[in-house]
């Protein structure tokens, strides 16, 4: 009798926690790798599974966690990445950011491109009218109609 006692307190406690942090937001989305995206006035953030606010929801769209624990993000119409700990890897800046091959993404700001590391780095500034990523990583770009070789130092 003890122990139905104690099981029946211990779910009052986590229902009621369960409504306190749904009654939060608007919407909670899946939880997929121990995350879920909430959504409260129109705006995104990242809830864990244990109720804690890993993101405020500030962001118009947070998309999947990859495989590299990234996650694009969408702010006002520009691009960025967080982490699965809600740090900010690329502030909302870019137009788009491409999805990564091998290490680098391409990105588009002011309609030019650019590269970045997973890690945020900017690798390339933004002042090419194209960037492509070939076999063994070459990096070819066109500048001003010229085409040319980059050769990026990590």
């Amino acid at each position: 009798m003890k122990k139905l006692i104690i099981l029946f307190l211990s779910l009052c406690m986590f229902t009621s926690y369960a409504q306190e942090v749904s009654k939060q937001y608007d919407k909670i989305g899946k939880f997929n790798k121990g995350l879920a995206i909430v959504w409260k006035n129109g705006h995104c953030g990242l809830l864990s599974q244990d109720g804690r606010e890993i993101v405020k929801p500030t962001y118009d769209k947070i998309g999947a966690f990859g495989n590299d624990a990234i996650a694009y993000t969408t702010k006002d119409g520009k691009m960025g990445m967080l982490n699965m700990e809600g740090k900010v890897i690329v502030p909302n800046i870019y137009e788009s950011i491409s999805s990564f091959k091998g290490s680098f993404a391409i990105t588009r700001r002011n309609g030019l491109a650019g590269m970045i590391n997973k890690q945020g780095k900017i690798l390339i500034d933004n002042k090419y009218e194209k960037i492509t990523i070939g076999k063994n990583n070459a990096i070819r770009a066109v500048k001003d109609g010229q085409e040319m070789i980059l050769d990026i130092k990590n």
